[in-house]
């Protein structure tokens, strides 16, 4: 199995296909920083949001596509910071409540499809989503993130509870003896037990980002509680999915060396630095080496139909300014000419390539 089977089968996709630390409260804000020639992130993600139906507030991924909540989440992230109380309020408090009122009784949610689009959003279809860690992991960030942004600590109170049990469900009880979270929960994990490193680095970020929170508001015992699930993937990731002969990532605890085709192979190489896993920060230099060896010339977009805005972050990270600008050049030309291979998650890792360019990093 591929973890992102959208993404991986992504040659013959459309946008029909894709139906099926510490802020104070914000008043105003600027609006991001303008790239050149470039997207307007916000706009376009606020263009995304449902208006209308069962799933108002919940926002498909492109142009009369499917709500995936992961993608959705990676594309929210990075636009907290620039959005006014109001608009967070609009924006990302009314989507937070839609994704826990949507959980199942065991945490997990399933994706959606809109038949119509948006002639009809009261007409859907729920799709399995394909993972559970990675859904919750991302969440958690963003819960976290808004309630950093928004200091709404009443509905921090009231949703608290629910946002434990999704961080506990999905991150905790999945968790194998290696320290590395299944991708799914019971029964799924029956037939995928698989630890993916992608699904780790995020679940280690979510856990990290929850347990500071957690520590803040004086509730200790739970912060070191998902402190030490953080910790236990960076070992994890370490001791099974690391490749020191090949002096890279394999793409999950099921591959024995590390892979060679761009996705998951080269692709997932940056991911345990863009999520800031510092333990394993010794790797970040031959894994990014290893991404540029065996997928060169990757900032075109010439491997894959979607962008793969991450590793244009990743090198605006780095400091790789040229290959940065680039993939961003690449985005742009791309959104220009096939407007629905650029999801929204797509845009989020757009607009934070841009921010670290410009000096303006997440806060």
């Amino acid at each position: 199995m591929q973890r992102r089977q959208f993404l991986w089968r992504s040659t013959a996709l459309s946008v029909a296909t894709l139906q099926g630390t510490h802020a104070v409260a914000q008043t105003t804000c600027p609006p991001p920083p303008p790239s050149t020639g470039g997207i307007d992130v916000l706009k376009e993600i606020k263009s995304l949001r449902i208006p209308t139906g069962p799933y108002t507030g919940g926002y498909e991924i492109a142009p009369n596509g499917r709500l995936n909540w992961y993608f959705t989440q990676l594309g929210l992230l990075p636009i907290v910071q620039f959005l006014s109380t109001a608009e967070l309020d609009t924006y990302i408090r009314v989507y937070l409540d839609l994704y826990l009122k949507n959980l199942t009784p065991a945490a997990t949610i399933d994706d959606v499809n809109f038949p119509f689009g948006r002639a009809n959003t009261a007409v859907f279809t729920k799709v399995l989503s394909d993972s559970d860690d990675a859904y919750a992991a991302t969440f958690l960030s963003l819960a976290v993130r808004y309630v950093r942004a928004s200091r709404n600590w009443t509905w921090w109170e009231t949703n608290k509870a629910r946002i434990k049990e999704v961080a506990y469900r999905n991150l905790a009880l999945t968790a194998k003896r290696s320290g590395l979270t299944s991708v799914f929960q019971a029964p799924r994990s029956e037939t995928n037990s698989i630890g993916y490193l992608m699904d780790n680095c995020e679940g280690y970020r979510g856990l990290r980002d929850l347990a500071r929170l957690l520590r803040e508001r004086s509730e200790v015992t739970e912060a070191n509680y998902y402190d030490l699930l953080a910790t236990n993937a960076a070992t994890g990731i370490v001791n099974q999915i690391y490749n020191v002969a090949g002096k890279a990532f394999t793409p999950s605890d099921a591959d024995l060396v590390p892979g060679t085709s761009f996705y998951p192979g080269t692709s997932c190489q940056v991911y345990a630095q863009v999520f800031g896993i510092n333990e394993l920060s010794r790797f970040f230099d031959p894994a990014w080496a290893y991404l540029n060896a065996k997928s060169p010339g990757w900032e075109d977009g010439r491997y894959d139909p979607y962008p793969w805005a991450i590793l244009g972050y990743a090198a605006a990270m780095r400091g790789q300014r040229t290959q940065a600008t680039a993939k961003q050049a690449s985005i742009e030309k791309l959104f220009t000419t096939n407007r629905g291979m650029v999801t929204i998650n797509e845009l989020g890792f757009y607009q934070r390539t841009h921010s670290v360019l410009a000096g303006t990093p997440a806060v």
